[in-house]
């Protein structure tokens, strides 16, 4: 079973990108993903229109799945793991959680094994200079877990700024593989696929 966490702070397009995605992922695959939402308040992917897509969701409907929900999403991990055997899991956390909490966690995992975690880390085009200041600490440390970030929205920003968001991102020291596309009109979405399929 492996793991992929899907990070990125509010807005960021999280839910749209799994949406744009999953189904190209297990067609491709033939792989059974599982989808794990953290529905924090309102945040989070709707129950009925995953089912729409024939995927099996289990939310967690209070807290952080990284902190507070830490304990919860373990057990989550261990009952989804058992229950439904599947391929790949993906979790959608909370806008401020640090990726690199979550694979921590999975210390405490006593649930049929995970062969690999992975992690993607979507940032806001539009709003990135924005988060920068504002959100510095926890976004460095999602840039620092991602194995994959993906710069979204792009359709809503100029060349220039999304020149200036990679530069940012290497003067942050990501050393995951950068994308830059855009999950309403479709831009890349391919390569986002093929990432995901070739490391599957």
């Amino acid at each position: 079973m492996e793991l992929l966490i899907v990070a990125g702070f509010l807005g960021s397009g999280k839910t749209t990108m799994i949406l744009s995605t999953i189904g190209s992922l297990i067609e491709r695959t033939k792989k059974k993903v599982v989808v794990i939402v953290n529905d924090f308040g309102k945040i989070g992917i709707d129950g009925r229109i995953m089912d729409k897509y024939g995927l099996k969701v289990q939310e967690l409907s209070s807290g952080c799945i990284c902190c507070t929900l830490g304990p919860d999403f373990i057990q989550t991990l261990k009952q989804v793991a058992e229950n439904f055997k599947p391929d790949i899991v993906v979790v959608e956390p909370t806008g401020i959680a640090d990726p690199e909490s979550i694979i921590n966690s999975l210390g405490y995992y006593q649930g049929p094994p995970v062969s690999r975690t992975r992690i993607f880390v979507i940032v806001d085009a539009v709003r990135f200079s924005v988060l920068v200041k504002a959100l510095e600490r926890p976004l460095k440390a999602q840039i620092k877990a991602a194995d994959v970030i993906i710069i979204n929205k792009i359709d809503e920003v100029d060349e220039t700024t999304v020149r200036d968001i990679k530069k940012t991102l290497t003067d942050l020291h990501a050393t995951g593989t950068i994308i830059a596309t855009s999950a309403t009109d479709g831009t890349n979405m391919d390569k986002v696929v093929d990432l995901l399929v070739s490391r599957c």
